[in-house]
């Protein structure tokens, strides 16, 4: 629906009643964009957010508490000046216009009673906030604009105000099929070729895009605006009547609309008849956008954090291939080194057939079953015993680096394994309890800072819920920490998917006791899957399997077939010394193969289904023997 007139006059009406005769005690400017003055009114304290956020331009009151920054900006410090101790006389919209004004009455600076206006335009990418004296003129706004940045109006200290222009468009409560019909005939080709919804919001004033459709469903009319005659023009302009008469006699209806997976996708704030979808009724204007909003600035981090941890990942994946693609070269040439000792053994035995002076020699092969003979590559500038002694000195440098060099290629597998299963981990992370998690732990290996990952998501409202359920105690991550699946197989026995590293190793390691089942998928970056089991008791094949198809679906491999799932008891499970967080060793297992595809697997898609399509894939795992 976006912030249009109409949901501005719900919020103004809101506003105006919980908050006229309240006193502004405090003023924080989080973000450049972002005012929140803290009110005492009725007995309570409210928070007013004003925004000038080009996609999340708004005011309402929030429960939302964002952090300030070290030092309050110029405009919050003015704001601080002006409006602090001051009482709200009125909150009000400019006529059918995006544009509300908090009038606050407060003492100048000479002590004589004065009345301060704080005006938010709700415009898009144009919106601002702008403070305004007794006289009309400018004190200071959010966003400044000067004669090069807008040709219709200068904002800035000490000018008048001017409001932007006005629109132009036909007023919704008193709009007529005549008028409508006029319009249509100005604006020409461009708009007869339009959806008669498209129409109807470029010519009604105040109105945005799901308001638009809606007049055209209650007044029966589609297609194109070019097929409109008076009888649908009327029946438009009595739909437009009809449905401002709700939002002019404050018959407000808050309503999230919600998509396919139950989240926020709109709002609305009068009835809306064409909207097919499922619908969230909220008890006020304000709870309604601070759930929207908070919604999209979760999503909004969402993308942000998880674009910036695949550019992570993918540049230490690259630095790590690097590496180990040299030391691989380095080991080789180092296992390599037998043949300088042959070749020195050579020279000694063979120290009257070399030459002086000679760049290579030729010499029976002793230690070739055949005798072939071998060449042998000479400095002439050494003797034949210096040229031995030299293949000598190449052999013990390189043998001495050869452990050494095995060791850093262990290292570097180790870690390309880590980052190859944190990789599939965020690829299956779907909430931003998750990516945070995630986030966390790079950041506690070294790969990230210890930082927010993104600031100008912050503050975007409620977290994943965590605990629940003894599985998900105890879990590290950041602010709440999302919680593993648990699931209940076919049999009624319990199963827990970890859903990042360090889920996985808190339920391999604390939670799991020694006789409980443990699955993974058989080499591959994958989810520890736990199946419980009371002592004693061997695990039912249904359970097994579908324990099995967990483990498959939650790791790399779960768009594959006849994924290879190896299973033991959590005894047989363990962490070797110095390894990352959730990289196991295990022995005594047997391996299952399955096919993790919910649309073959009903089990699979209950469980995905219960989870919120929220699995996550967890650290990858070596067999031992």
């Amino acid at each position: 629906m976006g912030f249009d007139a109409t949901v501005l006059a719900a919020v103004v009406d809101e506003l105006d009643r919980h908050l006229r005769g309240g006193r502004i005690h405090k003023v924080y400017q989080p973000t450049p964009w972002e005012l929140h003055l803290l009110v005492y009114a009725g007995r309570e304290h409210l928070r007013l957010l004003l925004s000038c956020h080009p996609q999340g331009a708004r005011l309402h009151l929030t429960q939302v508490v964002r952090p300030n920054p070290p030092h309050p900006p110029t405009f919050c410090m003015l704001l601080r000046k002006h409006l602090e101790g001051g009482r709200i006389l009125a909150v009000r919209q400019v006529g059918r216009e995006r544009i509300a004004h908090v009038e606050v009455g407060a003492l100048d600076e000479l002590g004589n009673p004065a009345t301060y206006t704080l005006v938010a335009e709700v415009m898009g990418k144009h919106s601002n906030l702008v403070l305004l004296a007794p006289s009309g003129r400018i004190i200071d706004a959010a966003r400044r604009a000067t004669e090069e940045q807008n040709r219709y109006r200068e904002v800035l200290p000490g000018l008048p105000y001017v409001p932007p222009p006005p629109t132009g468009k036909l007023d919704p409560a008193a709009v007529t099929g005549e008028e409508l019909g006029q319009w249509l005939a100005r604006a020409g080709v461009e708009a007869m070729g339009r959806p008669a919804w498209q129409f109807v919001l470029d010519a009604v004033d105040g109105l945005g895009p799901l308001v638009a459709r809606e007049i055209a469903h209650r007044a029966g009319v589609g297609g194109l605006a070019g097929n409109l005659g008076p009888a649908e023009l009327d029946r438009l302009a009595r739909a437009c009547r009809e449905l401002y008469a709700l939002v002019d006699s404050r018959a407000f209806a808050p309503t999230l609309l919600l998509d396919e997976a139950g989240q926020p996708r709109d709002f609305a704030v009068v009835e809306l008849r064409h909207w097919a979808g499922a619908t969230l009724p909220v008890d006020s204007v304000s709870a309604l956008l601070d759930r929207f909003y908070a919604a999209q600035e979760e999503r909004q981090r969402t993308t942000a954090l998880r674009a910036e941890l695949r550019r992570v990942l993918a540049q230490e994946l690259g630095r790590v291939r690097r590496k180990l693609q040299a030391q691989l070269e380095d080991l080789r040439r180092a296992e390599e080194a037998e043949p300088l000792r042959q070749k020195g053994e050579l020279l000694m035995a063979y120290l009257w057939q070399v030459p002086r002076g000679a760049d290579r020699v030729e010499l029976p092969n002793f230690y070739d079953p055949e005798q072939r003979p071998v060449v042998i590559e000479l400095d002439p500038a050494l003797s034949p015993a210096e040229n031995a002694q030299a293949y000598f000195r190449r052999y013990q440098k390189a043998r001495s680096g050869l452990q050494a060099i095995r060791e850093q290629v262990a290292r570097s597998q180790a870690e390309l394994q880590y980052l190859e299963q944190v990789e599939a981990t965020l690829a299956a992370a779907a909430s931003l309890p998750e990516l945070e998690e995630i986030r966390a732990e790079l950041a506690a290996e070294g790969y990230l800072s210890e930082g927010p990952a993104e600031e100008k998501g912050r503050g975007a409202g409620a977290r994943g819920a965590a605990g629940g359920r003894r599985a998900g105690e105890g879990l590290q991550g950041s602010g709440q920490p999302s919680r593993p699946l648990v699931v209940r197989s076919s049999d009624g026995l319990e199963i827990w998917v970890g859903r990042n590293n360090r889920q996985n190793e808190t339920l391999t390691f604390k939670l799991a006791a020694p006789t409980d089942l443990w699955l993974h998928a058989k080499e591959i970056p994958g989810a520890h899957v736990i199946l419980r089991l009371p002592p004693g008791v061997e695990p039912p094949e249904t359970s097994l399997r579908e324990a099995a198809l967990l483990a498959a679906y939650f790791s790399k491999a779960r768009l594959s077939a006849n994924v290879p799932v190896d299973y033991t008891l959590r005894r047989h499970v363990r962490k070797p010394p110095g390894a990352r967080p959730g990289m196991v060793l295990y022995d005594h297992h047997r391996t299952l193969h399955v096919t993790p595809d919910p649309e073959r697997e009903p089990f699979l898609q209950q469980a995905l289904t219960a989870a919120g399509m929220a699995g996550a894939a967890g650290s990858d795992t070596v067999p031992e023997g």
